[in-house]
């Protein structure tokens, strides 16, 4: 795949390296996942198991812990390769607590993704997130995913022009992270996708680099 130059950003293909994707909150840092995260990965899904697995699509039958690292590790380096996937874990910031949190947890908070990464006319790409559990409600999902859309907008990021959220109605504590950074609602996506075995409506969220930066709705030019 060969590298296009983009109007807003600085490449329209292959990402090169990661050290362009690794961005500071107030408390955070965000950056794609590597080797050595694999400890705290999995004390994370395994406190966080009930609570992810309600708002997922189901594993892979007899799929370990260890194994779904594996898979997000190659998904992380390859979407980067290709310039499809933006996948990067938050990690509390320096000053923001000790190496252990709380009895000896890890440093890991949770997770925010860039998918499906589409150039050309539609410059578009779905964001997800989620948060250990047992840190819910500190306000770390919605700092994470206002450290994203920056990525994702800047011109020395991705220079996409939008971002779309799906999630579920039930899921109140996601809604309330997408309205704090400015998603719109547009519609509702009925049996959108198979959740735990059931085919799950999705409420549809969108924003775009005009309504990042406040620049007026009505040019529309590209």
């Amino acid at each position: 795949m060969s590298m296009m130059q983009h109007p807003r950003g600085e490449w329209c293909g292959p990402m090169r390296g990661t050290a362009g994707l690794e961005r500071r909150t107030p408390r955070l840092v965000l950056r794609p996942l590597r080797e050595s995260d694999r400890g705290a990965f999995l004390e994370v899904q395994r406190v966080s198991r009930e609570a992810f697995t309600a708002f997922s699509p189901l594993r892979p039958v007899g799929q370990t812990d260890e194994e779904l690292f594996d898979a997000i590790l190659h998904r992380t380096e390859e979407g980067i390769a290709q310039g499809t996937e933006v996948r990067l874990a938050s990690f509390l910031a320096d000053g923001c607590g000790s190496e252990l949190e709380r009895g000896g947890s890890s440093r890991l908070i949770g997770f925010v993704n860039l998918t499906s990464i589409i150039r050309g006319a539609f410059e578009n790409a779905f964001v997800s997130w989620s948060t250990r559990s047992d840190r819910v409600g500190e306000g770390f999902a919605s700092e994470a995913v206002a450290g994203l859309l920056d990525l994702a907008f800047e011109s020395s990021g991705l220079g996409l022009h939008r971002v779309q959220a799906n999630i579920m109605p039930r899921n109140l504590a996601s809604i309330r992270v997408a309205e704090r950074n400015g998603f719109r609602r547009e519609g509702l996506a009925e049996r959108y996708l198979c959740i735990g075995g059931v085919w799950e409506d999705h409420v549809m969220f969108g924003r775009t680099v005009e309504e990042h930066f406040g620049a007026s709705p009505t040019d529309k030019g590209c």
